[in-house]
């Protein structure tokens, strides 16, 4: 059990004993419509986890797993190092807690824009995305990065992991999206000025990245212990897309779609996570990416419940418990949100409950505890049992 002293005050017992991906999946896919509410999270920080399962793994590492895999701050011996403290890390924590999933990443050492940090509990860092510049500004910078090939990117670290996974467990792969790294490389400003002024800069380096995603979903999807893609790719603010509407269906759409065939070649679901107002696309990630299920929602944006009345019988519906409650409200508000979101989305399948988007260095563990607890509750109240 947790060295966490709240534990035991806070969480009563694990949200279940054994874990059962096979289920996971099934409701994800709208196979059941009966049962239990699972839980699932696409991501927890270091952070949390740590004090959750009692081993030391700090958020300032959590932060660098991306960077792990680029080897311009650690040595390949050093990533490698830190890569296993990560595993053994949410391996543990996924056990403790009772999930039927364990987070893993492909390597693919795309090198990235460095990230601006800043204080988010007075001890921790946050990384934020440089939205002016990037490292590919202009064609001779696209000629000059040093692109990897297909051939690098790795999934043997999943080998390991399933040395240690629970009966019943299995890993799902989460990748940061085609639009997510096309920022990250040229920075929001850049980006979006050339897919005005250099639309063909642009395409040429959605195609580089879209063969990476592509390969390393494909790889991942492939492996016996893999049992989901969580595909991420922010393409939001709150009060619209990003950028237009038509931007996205004619420029990341497309790679989108091969990233979903990718995954579905192998008969996984692939999980579509995306922060932000972005119901002008949902058709056609419903329809045109053939996404199983959705991820991320927060309440001032739209309510997860009227999300899953309008596209719960079409795909899943995952998370929902806005991160800012999980950070600022109290365990009781928390029980009474969790509560209010089964009882529209818990009764007829399709939905997992978990934080709306991460559950984050700054979120109130008390606050997660709660969130965990009053989802097992609910289901108990219902009566119903997990196998």
């Amino acid at each position: 059990m947790p060295s966490d002293s709240s534990f035991a005050a806070t969480l009563e017992k694990p949200f279940k004993t054994s874990a059962d991906f096979e289920y996971l999946r099934q409701v994800i896919m709208r196979e059941v419509t009966d049962g239990p509410v699972p839980i699932l999270e696409m991501m927890v920080d270091g952070s949390i986890m740590g004090r959750v399962t009692g081993l030391d793994y700090s958020v300032d590492r959590m932060s660098e797993i991306r960077e792990m895999f680029t080897y311009s701050k650690f040595s390949p011996e050093e990533a490698l190092e830190k890569y296993f403290q990560f595993i053994d890390l949410t391996i543990s924590f996924s056990k403790v807690v009772g999930y039927d999933s364990v987070l893993g990443f492909a390597s693919v050492p795309l090198q990235h824009t460095k990230a601006v940090f800043s204080q988010a509990d007075g001890v921790s860092s946050r990384p934020w995305q440089n939205e002016h510049s990037g490292l590919i500004r202009n064609r001779s910078a696209f000629e000059a990065y040093p692109w990897p090939d297909t051939a690098s990117i790795n999934v043997d670290s999943f080998d390991y992991m399933a040395q240690f996974l629970s009966p019943g467990m299995k890993i799902h792969m989460m990748y940061m999206g085609v639009f997510e790294d096309l920022r990250s490389l040229m920075g929001f400003e850049t980006m979006a000025l050339a897919s005005i002024d250099e639309p063909a800069l642009l395409d040429d380096i959605i195609e580089k990245l879209t063969v990476l995603a592509e390969a390393a979903i494909g790889k991942a999807a492939a492996h016996p212990s893999v049992g989901m893609i969580f595909y991420a790719d922010d393409m939001g603010f709150k009060t619209s897309t990003m950028l237009s509407p038509d931007f996205f269906r004619e420029k990341i759409m497309p790679s989108q779609k091969r990233c979903a065939v990718a995954c579905h070649k192998h008969g996984k679901p692939f999980l579509f996570h995306s922060c932000g107002q972005i119901d002008a696309l949902m058709e056609d990630l419903i329809e045109v990416v053939g996404i199983d299920g959705m991820h991320s929602f927060e309440d001032v944006i739209e309510p997860v419940e009227s999300v899953y009345e309008r596209y719960g019988h079409r795909i899943s519906i995952l998370g929902g418990v806005d991160v800012g409650l999980l950070s600022m409200g109290s365990p009781d508000e928390v029980r009474i949100r969790v509560r209010k979101i089964l009882d529209t989305c818990g009764k007829n399948g399709g939905f997992a409950l978990g934080s709306g988007n991460s559950v984050t260095n700054y979120a109130k563990i008390e606050n997660y505890y709660a969130m965990i607890d009053e989802t097992r509750k609910w289901n108990e109240e219902q009566g119903l049992s997990f196998g």
